[in-house]
């Protein structure tokens, strides 16, 4: 089952990353960015995006995301600072 049991038996990092995706209902636009981080990176566990605050903060401060500041800012103060 997935992560959340909707969608029947899946398996694999990318089903789960989906699944949390729909969970914490994420954008279109913000799918594509993490999905962007993820690839930069190089994760072997995309799903880590979601609880390792480092790894967006580590992308804000690369050049290579300076178009996405503004959005990497607004996940980080979303996921990691509204407590």
């Amino acid at each position: 089952m997935s992560l959340l049991g909707l969608l029947g038996q899946r398996v694999g990092h990318k089903p789960l990353f989906d699944d949390l995706c729909q969970y914490h209902k994420v954008d279109k636009k913000t799918k594509l960015l993490l999905n962007r981080v993820i690839q930069k990176y190089q994760l072997l566990q995309p799903t880590e995006i979601f609880i390792d605050s480092t790894l967006l903060d580590r992308a804000l401060n690369d050049e290579e995301f300076a178009d996405s500041v503004e959005d990497l800012q607004e996940i980080i103060k979303k996921w990691f600072e509204d407590n």
